[in-house]
């Protein structure tokens, strides 16, 4: 029995990843990777073989016209924007990591380009909640009678029949008439804070969630607030030096001239 690579079972979480644009849209794609291949160069290329097919973009050059990566060792993951897409750009395309004196891992990804609407979308790739707070997504399908799926990367998913994804509350509602599933996450964790996708007629969907610390956003508006209390305090205050000040002057020259008059 052999024992598959962990960079390999991470590239496979992503693997078949079929995602739906419109023509001149813009499309976010992450690709993970194991922690030992951190300081490693990542690469996107167009084409199913990720040993063979030519760099588009690459993370010690991470643009190239339409097309940017950037890597974050710390999750670890890289991701790939597409900007402007056009009918052209629809192709399969892999991401890669740089192996040197070995072969190079990944995995591909199917990209299809539409004049129309997409077979599946997001409003929005990223979406940012509190902790504790809710998170509301809705994914936009097409003509899809299948199951649909909110899964985490590297956990697991939920359907509509489902309570929870990975122990955190979850409730999806696929309303079939406006052909929308809703996806509301509860209860946000900072450790919420990953990819997930969309999942529906074997189309999906990325999308990005960042769960901010709610101590931290009420600290953030108190010192705004503070700022700006101190701020307008000081410029009253210096209004009132100034007024005073014009006044001692106004004085001092009126005994001026009594003075000079006496005279």
């Amino acid at each position: 029995h052999t024992r598959m690579d962990p960079l390999m079972l991470l590239f496979l979480l992503i693997a078949g990843l079929t995602v739906s644009v419109q023509r001149r849209e813009s499309v976010t794609i992450p690709c993970f990777y194991d922690d030992r291949y951190k300081t490693l160069v990542k690469y996107w290329c167009r084409g199913r073989n990720v040993s063979s097919c030519p760099p588009i973009v690459h993370s010690d050059s991470p643009q190239d016209g339409k097309v940017s990566i950037r890597d974050d060792p710390h999750q670890p993951v890289f991701t790939v924007t597409i900007n402007n897409l056009t009918v052209g750009d629809s192709d399969f395309y892999s991401c890669g990591v740089k192996i040197l004196g070995d072969v190079d891992v990944g995995d591909q990804v199917y990209l299809s380009v539409t004049d129309g609407s997409p077979e599946l979308s997001v409003d929005k790739q990223e979406v940012t909640g509190v902790e504790g707070d809710s998170v509301s997504i809705q994914c936009r399908y097409g003509n899809s009678d299948s199951l649909k799926l909110w899964c985490k990367i590297g956990g697991s998913c939920a359907s509509e029949r489902s309570v929870s994804l990975d122990g955190r509350p979850v409730l999806i509602r696929d309303d079939t008439v406006n052909k929308i599933v809703s996806v509301t996450m509860r209860g946000l964790k900072r450790k919420d804070t990953g990819w997930y996708w969309c999942d529906a007629g074997g189309w999906q969907i990325p999308v990005h969630i960042t769960t901010l610390l709610f101590k931290s956003t009420i600290l953030f508006s108190s010192l705004v607030q503070l700022a700006l209390y101190v701020g307008l305090g000081l410029l009253v205050l210096l209004l009132i030096i100034i007024i005073i000040t014009w006044k001692v002057q106004d004085k001092h020259s009126e005994y001026l001239l009594m003075q000079t008059i006496n005279k």
